[in-house]
């Protein structure tokens, strides 16, 4: 496939073209053989792009007369990876996330990459799931992969007068110039002033910061401090006018009107 086509994320492939990586869009290798000198010779072949498979990119085509050979003297095959079946003896298990069907002693649960996909935010994701069914397992308790998504603020709920722009703080790259012998880290780490800053940037989505717009706006004064510097409303003396609310830069108040009997 192009650039385009590439499931890679993009800065890394712009780092590996920095790099002076070679990369051959739209070429595959059809076998791997020896030459007399013990070298490697890989037959290469051309494709051409056709009509989009289910992933939504478009099917590569074998262009018949485009082979071609190269010589190497070594191969790295990277081209993905998947779990190893010798935790199941060789058997196929369906690997969801969990607690799985497996003739075992003692219960399996399956988590990260092998249940959902590779990236570290499903990893961190999977592995919190699968420890809250464990727990419930230990104490025979029941336990549900259903989702029950709180309420969210988005941002079109936010009131963004109140926040001043504020970019976001980039790590500083280092750009060697010689990439086989200098194995300084590329990308440099945050100073502790500048994860402070980035911590400031927070818009406290629908979360109180006590920033004291309420207790302000509100014409009737049924909004005040408590004891621990809490904000709390009377609705004795409340009208229910919704100033409140659409003056909280973070969505944190809601109104609804609660109908009693």
């Amino acid at each position: 496939r192009t650039e385009n086509e590439m499931p890679a994320i993009h800065i890394e492939v712009e780092e590996a073209l920095a790099e002076g990586v070679k990369i051959e869009f739209l070429t595959n290798i059809s076998s791997v053989d020896k030459d007399s000198n013990g070298r490697l010779k890989l037959q290469m072949i051309k494709y051409k792009l056709g009509e989009a498979d289910d992933s939504g990119r478009k099917k590569p085509i074998p262009i018949e007369g485009s082979e071609y050979e190269i010589i190497a003297d070594k191969v790295f095959a990277a081209i993905g990876q998947t779990h190893d079946d010798f935790v199941f003896s060789g058997k196929k298990v369906r690997t969801n996330q969990g607690k799985i069907s497996y003739d075992a002693s003692i219960p399996v649960f399956n988590a990260g990459d092998m249940a959902w996909g590779g990236t570290v935010t499903e990893a961190i994701g999977s592995g919190n799931k699968v420890a809250e069914e464990v727990h419930a397992f230990l104490r025979h308790q029941p336990y549900s992969h259903d989702e029950h998504m709180s309420e969210v603020v988005l941002p079109t709920d936010l009131n963004e007068v109140y926040y001043l722009p504020t970019p976001r703080i980039d790590n500083e790259y280092y750009h060697a110039k010689d990439f086989y012998n200098d194995f300084t880290e590329v990308v440099k780490p945050l100073t502790k002033e500048q994860i402070i800053n980035e911590g400031h940037r927070c818009l406290s989505c629908g979360e109180c910061f006590t920033c004291g717009n309420c207790f302000n706006f509100c014409p009737d004064a049924a909004i005040s401090y408590d004891e621990n510097g809490r904000l709390r409303i009377n609705y004795d003396y409340c009208k229910g006018c919704g100033i409140c609310v659409q003056e909280c830069p973070s969505s944190a108040i809601d109104f609804k009107l609660i109908v009693q009997n």
